[in-house]
């Protein structure tokens, strides 16, 4: 059950680092309504939650 849990949390971890590369991109490449620095900051979010989960989160589950 555990390995279960792990897996499902490394699989939407690295989906949201996979969908913020997407949405950077796709701010970055079409006309975009707004100030693209300001959207790709806040799609940034995306990828430190699951860096940090990866780093330090994995950590505290397998105890």
């Amino acid at each position: 059950m555990k390995a279960f849990l792990i897996l499902t949390f490394l699989i939407i971890a690295f989906w949201s680092v996979i969908t913020t590369f997407r949405a950077i991109y796709l701010i970055l490449t079409k006309e975009f309504n707004g100030n693209k620095t300001t959207w790709i900051l806040i799609s940034m979010i995306g990828i430190i939650g699951p860096i940090i989960w990866i780093t330090k989160g994995k950590k505290l589950v397998s105890k």
